[in-house]
């Protein structure tokens, strides 16, 4: 991020909405360049102008540029520690056992968030809806065809790849997700936490409720 666009959207952070001469004086800079650094933040839909401000008397109305959502990732959070932090006391007092009835349940919750369209459709229109809503959470999934009593789903991003290495039970909550969402039985034959550039699930037969699943291991490399 150029340092002038991250300084426009640090001060849109802090005041909620500016203007290009309000940004122009903060920035100490010719308001066309703040123009021009605002124009390649709302290409990158960072930034946008959801109202005019008009000015008492004569004079064009000024527009009011905010943020938009996309910009949140454009700021530091802490959430990687807080969910290392959480995962880490929960090892503490729960058994194996238990902590992966706890990341099936949150597959499950996930899995509830989805559309009334993905479990109202069947094959091919359910495994899009299913790729669809992963992308939603950061998984950047494709599918593809194989056998026939089979198809190949993808997940080309894993959303917290940093912290699978110390807590693989988030790889067993993402397999239950997949058995959740597809309602099939699910077989990783690709795994990103042991060096692939992917994981793959093959999606076998549908069955009615996801089946129990093991806690995956990693180990030299090895996925067991």
């Amino acid at each position: 991020m150029h340092p002038v666009r991250q300084e426009i959207l640090n001060q849109l952070k802090k005041q909620g909405h500016a203007t290009v001469g309000e940004l122009a004086a903060h920035l100490e800079m010719a308001p066309v360049s703040v123009r021009h650094h605002l124009d390649l933040l709302i290409g990158d839909d960072l930034v946008c102008t959801p109202r005019v401000r008009r000015r008492a008397g004569a004079g064009r109305p000024q527009q009011v540029y905010t943020l938009t959502p996309n910009a949140k990732s454009h700021f530091p959070n802490n959430y990687r520690q807080l969910a290392d932090g959480s995962l880490r006391a929960l090892k503490q007092v729960l058994s194996n056992e238990a902590i992966a009835g706890v990341m099936e349940d949150l597959a499950r919750t996930t899995a509830a968030r989805a559309p009334a369209r993905l479990t109202e459709s069947t094959g091919a229109q359910r495994l899009q809806a299913v790729v669809d809503f992963l992308n939603e959470q950061g998984y950047m999934a494709e599918w593809t065809a194989n056998e026939a009593d089979s198809s190949m789903l993808h997940t080309c991003n894993c959303p917290y790849n940093d912290l699978v290495e110390v807590h693989p039970e988030l790889c067993h909550m993402d397999h239950a997700l997949i058995s959740e969402l597809t309602g099939a039985t699910c077989e990783r034959i690709a795994h990103i936490a042991v060096g692939d550039t992917r994981c793959t699930y093959r999606l076998l037969h549908a069955h009615p409720t996801p089946r129990p699943l093991l806690i995956p291991t990693v180990t030299h490399g090895v996925n067991t």
